[in-house]
């Protein structure tokens, strides 16, 4: 017949689940920061295969930046500094230019001649494409760029930028 062992929990042990058990609770219910720059209305495509100001798009590793002229005036990214569309492979992202650690100001990150970090001109944080727009090491910003959607439709060409 096998013996069956039975282990008595040490008092320090429930001590610990006890104490613990509260301060986990209270890190999964604390509120979300918000981002510092705000949600603003963005909805509008650009077609990949058709315009030639967005051909470079279709290689890995790129980036464009998508200004109001590029539609007549309409408003692209917060206070109209635009949206940085990048090619990561397989998927793109969108970014708005404006520097998150400089808000409210409205600083605009001017891309860097790789295509793959943007910089701000003014608290010289750099912000790395491929990695979602994450501030790179050394960056005095703790916030990424803010995104928004991005789907590619590969039969029409078409990439819709929207929140």
């Amino acid at each position: 017949m096998p013996r069956i062992i039975y282990m008595k929990q040490s008092n320090l042990h429930i001590f610990l689940i006890i104490t613990f058990i509260p301060f986990i609770i209270s890190l999964s219910c604390r509120p979300e920061e918000k981002h510092p720059v705000p949600d603003i209305y963005v909805n509008f495509n650009i077609n990949l295969q058709t315009d030639p100001e967005y051909y470079i798009l279709r290689t890995q590793g790129t980036s464009v930046v998508v200004t109001s002229s590029a539609f007549g005036g309409l408003n692209i990214g917060y206070d109209n500094n635009g949206i940085i569309v990048y090619n990561a492979g397989g998927e793109y992202y969108a970014f708005d230019r404006t520097c998150p650690f400089d808000f409210p100001e409205s600083v605009t990150i001017e891309v860097d001649g790789t295509g793959s970090t943007g910089t701000c001109p003014r608290c010289s944080s750099i912000y790395v494409f491929p990695a979602m727009g994450l501030p790179a090491d050394g960056s005095v910003s703790d916030w990424p760029l803010k995104t928004y959607n991005a789907f590619y439709n590969p039969n029409t060409g078409d990439l819709f930028i929207s929140n």
